[in-house]
């Protein structure tokens, strides 16, 4: 038996509330039999055509049901007409076996919070689902009748049986719990079975045998629920729930004695409502559960959509494949997967703001069918289900199969068995013991008699009011919510949260109460945190008075007063309670109220009032109602060290306040007097020191907001000692005025230092700002005037020195660049391409270092490939190196060509979703080379070349260095062989020659051999076969006229070994100045290529990963402080990386009219039309979309200079004068959409300038230039953004008409401004120390999917010293074999004058030495200098963010470059569509869409300038069918730019497509 139908709509309008009311709000709806109608509102003053033709709305229902009149009405729908035709057949179907369920689609403001709770009688309320008092709503109704008919029914039928059972559950930040069993405090999981459906597993089921029982039940899970106070309602929802009432019939046949059962669940609903967070005011935790909320309705949303299409297209008959619909993106949908569309009958109240829901779940069709003996089925399928997984574990060979082990990754524990329905399924071990687990766990709970259910529920009530009470919560059946006690002295918890204050409630009954932490099974009050002791403190309850008694080392605080160990204190209602360092509390005693409340009554009704009682409570105080809060008790208590960031703030900020208004001297000795007399006189100045004020105060001090009388500091108990440890009461001879004297000292000397600081940061940030706008008004260049050739030279050296010192400006790359390089390999991975990135620092010469077999086929040796001397770079740069499994090689990029591979690799991600898109573009080329190199470059090996300078001929054995792992990998030997000198060939003592003395001279010719043989250590494992070459200007420089390449054989190592490579080569050059430069202080790099294999790449790998997991250790010298790791996480906002910005300015000249008004003078062809002799005001015009992310504030230094006329092409200055444009008025507005427009305007002397051309009419074929430049200010930056562009200007008549008849045969348009596109870019600025440089870490900023990446991780800064040990390396063992070359040869030669050497070549040899000892120790200090991510200790970190919080000029800001974008006069296409302009009131507008690449140019009219651009360089388009679901917009699609997005609306398919197409292609140009 099955039954069928769409899901029963229908709708309910309530009376305006209160605060519509005070509105002034009017009703708008009326209900028509089931159709609902929306009329207009009434239009008032000017309203637009299309307002006016705005008509009535109407929605059919189900039906619809009007409440919002009143109640004598004769279409007024009560409760009980609600709930006959819901209520009564909600029933009808349950009894019949179906599954039914009742929910409410309600915002929080109209009663919704309150679903399932009483809490407020109101006698309009249209609570369709409680309701209130005598009025009862569907859910009383139906529970009633419910036990009406099971009590009518089992008299009538003795064979028939019911039970019904009743489940409570929470969906809380998208976590399941447990309302009505205590013990289940965490959140439970939710599982899906194949015949049950969703379900919460351990969810508690409680047996109710009546309707009082199950109200109960209702209302002792209210308690728990969590709610909070908005501004919207004082008792909103912050959770969804779902109560199940599961109704159970047993029909026993006397005949066969056979049971039969029926089952249906019975589902109410209640949802929180959606918010607004404007609307609400939630911050902090309430704006966290606001927004999961939004979340989990947004996808209830889109389920009813899914559900509702494919009814529809159902129903009309298409066959296709079921649309796909989104249950488990939330818990609540998961949960309702079988009410929505599955096996149910559903039927929902909405409100009137919920039409559109509703209009969409009315056409959802759910496939209902009767539950019949479903616990027989299901019992006979899990005993089937688990005899068939225990036997695959008997079979699975043992432990080897059976048990999972943990030791071993899942997917290598696969276990492959056969369902029942034939089909093969492969799990792994761990997956296959979870299933069996659930599966028992759940025969076990529907194998329970109903004895045992019943004995289980009893005990949960048991222990779940017993943890209430522990808890302090008092329960009574005839009160709702948490209530204290009135018959007992109590303890009520003060929290900072003031929704979380007074929820917990300890009574402290006769005798002894002992508080102490969890792990003492003795403490009645269990707590936890620090300081807290097994037995911190007992209570004594004697005769209705209490008393505390500390324990030893424990902390407790009375009233802000440390309380003794062993000491009795007595508690009078209202003190205050602090245990530990968390716990506060107010005592309560009710007794004792009630008798001072008799006592001030007496006492005023007395003749003298003056002499009216006053009690020793502070409750009693006038002031005391804002003083118990928690920030009052931890204040009066004044403990600096225990006090939160926020309070310490709070606090210094309060000093700084007071110090300021009371104009303190200045000099220590009148401060010092006025404290004096300030402390001798309280009572007669009434300026006192405010201890709140003053943390340094002591926590003894007198405080102003303390309850107790004033009383001299520190007259009764002990002060501690701050310089030792302040927990620690010691006995203090010293004055307390002396005390704090030195205090109020330290704190007016704090306040002078941050006063200071501040000063001077804002005199950084002016002189900042004041050297912008000098250089954007003089763009002045250094010139060494004095300076002699000498120093010129010396200055060209030293700069050239420090680019070759790029350790700064390479690790800055490497960390700001980490985020990218991981993107790029999330995207591979995503792709499935067999390619990886990391970075790699090389020389800046190497860069370009390819083989020559892969320029030109057939190169032997001694073949040359000439090509022309490009530049190249000294020092070290930063590469990507891509690791390309696809064609078995290894290459780089330079970072340039990365960002476009990058931007290639984003849209060939995109279009991988959308075949129909990526057919028309190519992909190809955007992971890896087109055409890769055949031959990777695997190491490189270098010589010294400086004995050639002195034609010294020698061989060394030199490491080939593999610059990806930064490892020796090989050896080879290199000779260099000079043109004899002797005829002999060998320098002799005979032949007279000595070392070192045939030094080069400049144009003599150089004629040298050289030789690479006897390589050894490259195996063939890793390479197929290697080939060795080198360059000429790697040989004699780079001051040659062409290049050329010198290239040994190909060596196959599968035929032939290694060491059968062989290069030779000879060199003959003229040689210059700079070749003898190069040569004495260069070396000659032999480079080494390679076909590799696999294992090769694998290695790569291996080594990144394992260095990053392992960075190498610091060098001597380093301080053991840069090991030390910061004990936090840093915050993201420390961290600075780059961003992009488009900024659309907008100028207009307006010129004083005969009428007093200032006009905007005409531009034509992007010239100014100005008229002689008339007043003009600049008005300016700035936008951008970027939202908050560019947060400017306001324009100022606007100048107008360089005139400058221009004459049949030709440009000359006339008028270099500069003119300040004083502004008048500026506004700054941030719109919905994210677009910001900030104007400013300003009058425009241009007398000023003294400029004749300014003055006279400009002729035909003449006009002028004149430079206009301003600065704004942003929040983000370091220094203003300068603005700078020539507005082209003509001089008219003063009579000149305005758009006169020949504009309109002219071809040109007529504006009124100029408008210029302008790119912001903001870099982080240049670290100013190494202790800097880890705020562009990117490395662990989150990209999104890069779990897929596992444990791999970028380079980061362990690359720079890798590659400075591999370069001292390689050339200290160069070295050595070059100095062992000359011993070689000279240490047979005997010298005879070494006593005739005079002193003063000794001198000089003594000097030489000095300065080469001094060399080498610069250069190892420079070597010294690390970076370190890691080198700000914790203490440093907290101080910097410290005085970061206090002067917010002291953050990281960015640096700024404006570039002024030539405008573009191609348009590649143009059209009118909707733009989306304010999603939260789904505001569309007519926009015209103008595409001159790569900026699109939104027009309010075709014939008016653009107000909006949007940068489509880095951007993606999407089509949108959200949007035609929802919103019903059809041909709407989505543009996403790195600062925004936009949402547009085409007139047509066809229209859309284009847009589609051409914005897709501007994206990959």
């Amino acid at each position: 038996m099955s039954g069928g139908g769409n899901i029963k709509v229908v709708v309910r309008c309530r009376p305006l509330n209160a605060r519509e009311i005070a509105r002034g709000a009017k009703g708008l709806i009326r209900m028509e039999g089931s159709q609902t109608i929306l009329d207009p509102p009434e239009q008032t003053g000017s309203t637009s055509v299309r307002a006016t033709e705005k008509k009535p709305m109407s929605f059919s229902f189900d039906k619809s049901y009007w409440s919002a009149g009143a109640r004598d009405e004769p279409k007024y729908a009560s409760q009980q007409t609600l709930y006959e035709d819901l209520g009564v057949e909600l029933l009808d179907h349950s009894f019949e076996g179906f599954n039914t369920c009742i929910f409410a689609l309600e915002r929080a403001v109209s009663g919704l919070a309150v679903l399932f709770s009483s809490l407020y009688a109101d006698t309009h309320s249209t609570d369709s689902m409680m309701g209130y008092g005598s009025d009862k709503g569907i859910i009383p109704l139906t529970t009633e009748e419910l036990f009406r008919r099971v009590q009518a029914r089992t008299s009538d039928e003795p064979t028939l049986s019911y039970t019904v059972e009743v489940s409570y559950i929470e969906i809380y930040n998208e976590k399941v719990r447990d309302l009505l069993n205590p013990k289940n405090k965490g959140n439970l999981k939710v599982r899906e079975h194949p015949s049950l459906g969703p379900y919460v597993e351990d969810l508690s089921k409680c047996l109710v045998e009546n309707y009082s029982q199950m109200m109960t039940l209702m209302d002792e899970g209210n308690k728990a629920r969590t709610v909070a106070s908005t501004n919207m309602n004082e008792t909103s929802s912050r959770s969804h729930a779902v109560f199940t009432v599961t109704l159970a019939q047993k029909r026993r046949d006397p005949q066969t004695n056979i049971t039969g059962e029926k089952v249906s669940k019975i589902s109410l609903v209640d949802l929180a409502g959606s918010e607004r967070q404007a609307s609400t005011g939630a911050t902090g935790t309430r704006l966290k559960e606001g927004a999961n909320i939004n979340q989990s309705l947004t996808t209830l949303g889109k389920v009813i959509a899914a559900l509702a299409q494919g009814s529809n297209d159902h129903g009309k008959g298409k066959k296709k494949k079921e649309d796909f619909v989104p249950y488990r993106d939330s818990i609540l949908t998961w949960l309702l997967k079988e009410s929505l569309g599955g096996n149910s009958k559903t039927a929902m109240i909405a409100a009137i703001s919920t039409l559109r829901y509703a209009d969409a779940a009315k056409k959802i069709k759910t496939h209902a069918v009767v539950n019949e003996d479903p616990n027989a089925k299901l019992i006979r399928e899990l005993k089937e289900e688990l005899d068939m997984l225990r036997s695959r574990v008997a079979t699975g060979g043992g432990t080897e199969e059976a048990n999972h082990n943990p030791n071993f990754p899942p997917e290598e524990q696969i276990v492959t068995y056969q369902t029942k329905e034939g089909e093969m399924r492969t799990v792994t071990k761990l997956e296959l013991q979870d299933q069996l687990h659930a599966s028992e766990k759940l025969m076990e709970s529907l194998n329970l008699t109903w004895e045992e259910k019943m004995e289980s529920t009893q005990k949960i009530h048991v222990e779940r009011e017993k943890a209430l009470e522990e808890l302090g919560i008092s329960i009574d059946k005839d009160m709702v919510g948490v209530h204290a006690p009135q018959r007992h002295p109590s303890l009520v918890n003060l929290n900072e949260d003031p929704l979380m204050s007074e929820c917990l409630i300890y009574q402290l009954k006769p005798g002894p109460t002992v508080a102490g932490s969890i792990e003492d099974s003795t403490a009645h009050i269990k707590l936890s945190g620090a300081h807290i002791l097994p037995e911190h403190c007992i209570f004594s309850n004697e005769g209705g008075i209490v008393t505390v008694e500390v324990m030893p080392e424990a902390r407790s605080f009375v009233n802000g007063k440390r309380v003794p160990p062993k000491s009795s204190i007595k508690l009078q209602n209202g003190d205050r309670v602090i245990l530990g360092d968390f716990h506060v509390f107010r005592f309560n005693d009710p007794a004792s109220a009630r008798a001072q409340r008799q006592k001030l009554q007496n006492s005023v009704s007395m003749d003298n009032p003056s002499s009216a009682y006053r009690p020793d409570s502070p409750s009693s105080r006038p002031d005391a109602a804002e003083l118990m809060d928690w920030t009052a008790a931890r204040r009066e208590v004044a403990d600096i060290e225990r006090l939160g960031d926020q309070d310490l703030d709070q606090l210094f900020d309060d000093i700084v306040k007071v110090r300021t208004q009371r104009k303190r001297p200045e000099s220590r000795y009148d401060i010092s007097a006025e404290l004096e007399s300030r402390f001798m006189t309280p009572s007669d100045t009434q300026e006192s020191l405010d201890p709140n004020s003053n943390p340094w105060a002591g926590p003894h001090a007198t405080s102003m907001t303390s309850n107790s009388v004033g009383t001299p500091v520190a007259q009764d108990l002990d002060k501690p000692n701050m310089e030792e440890n302040s927990e620690a009461d010691t006995e203090l001879p010293i004055p307390s005025v002396v005390y704090d004297k030195r205090s109020s000292d330290s704190a007016l000397h704090q306040e002078h230092l941050t006063r200071q600081l501040q000063t001077m940061t804002q005199e950084v940030k002016r002189i900042r700002s004041q050297a912008a706008a000098a250089r954007a008004l003089e763009p002045t260049t250094v010139e060494p005037a004095n300076w002699t050739l000498k120093e010129i030279r010396l200055v060209q050296k030293v700069v050239e020195k420090w680019k070759q010192l790029r350790s700064y400006s390479v690790a800055e790359q490497i960390l700001t660049g980490a985020a990218d390089l991981k993107e790029a390999n999330v995207i591979a991975k995503e792709m499935q391409r067999s390619v990886s990135y990391n970075f790699l620092i090389v020389d800046a010469s190497a860069t370009s270092s390819t083989s020559c077999l892969d320029k030109a086929t057939g190169i032997v040796e001694f073949d040359d490939i000439s090509d022309t001397v490009i530049p190249t770079l000294n020092g070290s740069v930063v590469v990507a190196k891509v690791v390309d499994r696809e064609s078995n090689s290894v290459y780089t990029w330079d970072l340039r060509k990365f960002h476009r591979q990058l931007n290639q690799m984003k849209r060939a991600l995109a279009l991988k979703e959308n075949p129909s898109y990526s057919a028309h573009f190519k992909v190809d080329g955007a992971f890896a080379e087109i055409q890769p190199p055949s031959y990777s470059l695997i190491g490189s090996a270098k010589v010294p070349l400086r004995l050639l300078a002195n034609q010294f001929s020698y061989t060394a054995t030199v490491p080939i260095s593999c610059r990806y792992t930064m490892e020796a990998i090989g050896s080879c030997r290199m000779t260099f062989k000079c043109t004899p000198l002797a005829s002999s060939g060998i320098a002799t003592p005979d032949s007279g020659w000595t070392p070192m003395q045939s030094r080069l001279v400049v144009g003599d010719k150089l004629t040298f051999a050289i030789t690479v043989e006897g390589v050894k250590g490259l195996s063939s494992i890793d390479y197929a076969s290697i080939h060795a070459q080198t360059r000429l200007s790697s040989l004699v420089g780079s001051s040659i006229v062409s290049e050329d390449t010198f290239a040994s054989l190909l060596i196959d190592l599968s035929k032939s070994s290694v060491a059968h490579l062989n290069l030779r080569r000879t060199i003959s050059v003229i040689v210059t100045e700079e070749m003898i430069e190069y040569i004495q202080t260069s070396y000659a790099v032999i480079d080494f290529f390679a076909k590799v294999h696999i294992n090769y790449l694998d290695r790569l790998e291996r080594w990144d990963k394992t260095r990053e997991m392992s960075p190498p250790n610091s060098t001597l010298g380093t301080p053991d402080r840069l090991q030390v790791k910061p004990s936090m996480r840093r915050c993201e906002t420390d961290f600075v990386g780059s961003e992009h910005h488009d900024i659309l300015a907008s100028v207009e000249i307006r010129e004083l009219a005969s009428n007093g008004d200032y006009v905007p003078a005409e531009v034509q062809e992007d010239i100014f039309q100005l008229h002689q002799g008339l007043q003009r005001k600049i008005h300016i015009n700035l936008t951008h979309s970027s939202g908050k992310a560019l947060p400017w504030e306001k324009i100022h230094n606007v100048h107008s200079s360089d005139i400058r006329i221009v004459n049949k092409g030709q440009v000359s200055h006339v008028c270099k004068s500069i003119v300040e444009i004083k502004l008048q008025s500026q506004d700054l507005d941030w719109l919905p959409d994210g677009t910001s427009t900030l104007e400013a305007s300003g009058v425009w002397d241009t007398s000023a300038h003294e400029c004749r051309q300014l003055d006279r009419r400009t002729s035909s074929d003449q006009l002028l230039l004149v430079r206009l430049t301003f600065l704004v200010d942003v929040e983000t930056l370091d220094e203003p953004a300068i603005f700078q562009f020539d507005m082209r200007v003509k001089i008219q008549g003063r009579d000149s008409r305005r758009s006169s008849l020949l504009s309109f045969f002219n071809s040109s348009k007529i504006f009124n401004s100029s408008v210029f596109i302008f790119t912001v870019d903001l870099s982080p600025p240049l670290a100013r120390s190494v202790n800097d440089l880890w705020r562009l870490d990117t490395a662990k900023k989150y990209v999104k999917r890069e779990e897929v990446l596992g444990k791999w991780k970028p380079r980061s800064v362990s690359l720079i010293q890798d590659f400075a040990e591999m370069k001292r390396s390689a050339r200290c063992l160069a070295d050595v074999q070059a100095t062992k070359s000359v011993l070689d040869i000279t240490g047979d030669i005997e010298y005879t004058h070494h006593d005739t050497v005079n002193k003063e070549e000794e001198l000089k040899e003594n000097e030489r030495l000095v300065r080469k000892c001094l060399g080498l120790w610069k250069m190892e200090m420079n070597q010294r200098i690390l970076i370190d991510l890691k080198c700000e200790s914790p203490e440093q970190e907290a101080v910097a963010k410290k005085l970061r919080r206090m002067i917010p000029d002291l953050k990281p800001k960015l640096s700024p470059t404006v570039k002024l974008q030539p405008r573009v006069e191609t348009i590649t296409k143009h059209g009118a569509v909707m733009l989306l302009r304010d999603s939260q009131k789904n505001e569309w507008a007519k926009r015209y869409f103008v595409l001159r690449r790569p900026f699109l140019h939104v027009h309010e009219q075709p014939d008016k300038r653009e107000v909006q651009i949007i940068n489509l360089s880095s951007s993606n388009v999407t089509p949108s069918p959200d949007v035609e679901s929802l919103l019903g917009r059809k041909w709407a699609f989505t543009i996403f730019t790195p600062t925004n997005s936009y949402i547009a609306q085409a007139s047509s398919e066809k229209e859309m497509r284009d847009w589609l197409s051409v914005i897709s292609t501007t994206s990959e140009l």
